[in-house]
């Protein structure tokens, strides 16, 4: 355990982050969204089964992204990261599934619009934080 101080980011590269986090967000959505409804209007699948395939694709371009784009995290230690952000996401995935199938319960929208409300509340609630402290720069101590 390091007794090193944190990298310090200024709000300027906290909103750049997060920018760039919103961005790849908006690709792993589209998927998630284009796969969701293929299924169901498409191929004739529920909405409620449906669901984790297309959380499932989501989520993969989520961890790429976040690593490499969002937080520009350059560690090789994929692995580590990928428990870590798996973790995170097994929470978040399972927040998803039931928030969507309370919302299909009780909200009378399209599958599509009502996954847009659940995944982004989990998404700023829940995910983005917690993968901000798996991909965070570290110091040069803790790179040694």
């Amino acid at each position: 355990m390091s007794t090193s101080p944190r990298v310090r980011t200024s709000a300027v590269e906290r909103i750049t982050t997060l920018a760039r986090g919103a961005g790849v967000g908006a690709v792993a959505t589209a998927v998630d969204l284009a796969t969701l409804a293929a299924l169901v209007h498409a191929f004739g699948v529920s909405a409620r089964v449906a669901s984790a395939p297309a959380l499932l694709l989501g989520v993969v371009i989520q961890f790429v992204g976040s690593k490499l784009v969002t937080f520009r995290n350059r560690d090789r230690a994929w692995g580590a990261q990928a428990v870590r952000f798996a973790a995170v996401e097994a929470v978040g995935f399972v927040a998803n599934l039931a928030l969507f199938d309370l919302a299909t319960r009780n909200v009378a929208l399209p599958p599509v619009a009502l996954r847009l409300v659940t995944t982004n509340a989990v998404y700023f609630c829940v995910c983005l934080p917690l993968w901000a402290r798996i991909f965070r720069g570290r110091t040069r101590e803790e790179a040694l």
